[in-house]
């Protein structure tokens, strides 16, 4: 029986395998959801590792359990302990307050590492032998405990030069890449991009209420021959676009104005829009002025969003936020305070989340 091209995995998550490429990762996922074993799953930022991971989760028997995500490269060393850990310690009245980490919240279903090579080398010491024996003990505590949770870890990065750099535990790498998944980039799989438009469209204007517009031929070409250095994350923010300018025009233009837009080397891909520069003139066209703006218009509204997406992704630490958007921590506070953005819930300068308090 042949499989969907759009399979719903989630509320709101969809797997999309119209390419040979993802049908064969589609299939190796359904290989691995069989079993128990650790999983690394490698690829560009925004091209769907953390999707792949629901997809061999929603496969396998631990479906109607948990699935948990931790970013890694986002948490200070301690916080990630606990976080993970979980911990104990006595109050101020002598009795003993503990935690459950995620190893724990998450029993009999799966958790994903995100960016896992970010995870302090002690952290890391202490995941290699959850691996080896199945047991954690909580951060300050003693006792040890039984986990059962299906471990799942991911990357953009090359952990072969992590391992030789010392930045990651020889052994830990090789209990985690032993079974490996690559989901492929989006310039990659350039047949799916008509279908990824479409399925993109259809999610936004049913959330929105709003009539779904029509894809031209030559829209759909631009579309076919741009780069998407930022993977489906990138797709989806210019569809966002899209439905809220309906431009087809300022829309082509944006695509073929882009310094990257042929490129295949697979980097720059942080999810955030292109930003607006090496931008082309055409003499001649008497509205170019005014689609340039229109376009400048939409790439801040994008890159906005890419940025809200970020700092809510990294729980507002906006170190780890800076790091995965790859730019400066200055540029990032400059952009936090030029679009005013606040943290959930506040105001204040120093926010907390999940009972710690963010690294400055």
């Amino acid at each position: 029986m042949n499989q969907p091209e759009i399979e719903q995995i989630g509320e709101e998550l969809y797997f999309v395998a119209a390419s040979p490429a993802t049908r064969r990762l589609r299939t190796q996922a359904e290989l691995l959801s069989q079993t128990d074993v650790p999983v690394l799953i490698t690829g560009e930022a925004g091209s769907g590792k953390a999707t792949a991971a629901h997809l061999i989760h929603s496969l396998s028997i631990r479906s109607s359990f948990p699935f948990l995500r931790v970013s890694c490269a986002a948490l200070t060393a301690d916080t990630l302990e606990s976080e993970l850990f979980g911990y104990e310690h006595a109050n101020g009245n002598g009795r003993l307050e503990a935690k459950p980490g995620k190893f724990e919240q998450g029993a009999k279903g799966t958790i994903l590492l995100e960016d896992f090579e970010g995870m302090p080398l002690a952290v890391q010491a202490r995941l290699l032998r959850l691996l080896q024996t199945r047991e954690c003990v909580r951060f300050g505590g003693q006792s040890p405990v039984r986990i059962d949770v299906r471990i799942i870890a991911s990357t953009q990065n090359d952990l072969e030069a992590a391992v030789a750099e010392k930045r990651v535990h020889e052994e830990l790498y090789y209990h985690l890449s032993a079974f490996h998944l690559h989901v492929p980039a989006l310039r990659d799989r350039r047949d799916e991009v008509a279908l990824l438009l479409g399925h993109f469209m259809s999610r936004l204007t049913r959330r929105y209420g709003v009539p779904e517009p029509h894809f031209s031929g030559a829209l759909l070409d631009a579309c076919r021959q741009y780069g998407w250095p930022g993977n489906l994350r990138e797709l989806e923010v210019f569809v966002k676009r899209f439905l809220v300018f309906g431009d087809e025009a300022a829309a082509v233009e944006e695509l073929h104005s882009q310094p990257r837009a042929a490129s295949s080397n697979g980097h720059g891909g942080n999810g955030v829009a292109n930003q607006d520069n090496g931008r082309t003139t055409h003499a001649g066209e008497e509205q170019s002025s005014s689609l340039k703006l229109l376009v400048r218009t939409a790439k801040g509204e994008a890159e906005r969003n890419a940025i809200a997406h970020a700092l809510e992704e990294t729980h507002w630490n906006r170190k780890a936020a800076a790091r995965l958007l790859s730019i400066s921590y200055r540029a990032l506070l400059y952009k936090i305070q030029e679009y005013r953005l606040v943290p959930p819930h506040d105001a204040q300068r120093v926010v907390h989340y999940n009972g710690f308090r963010e690294a400055k």
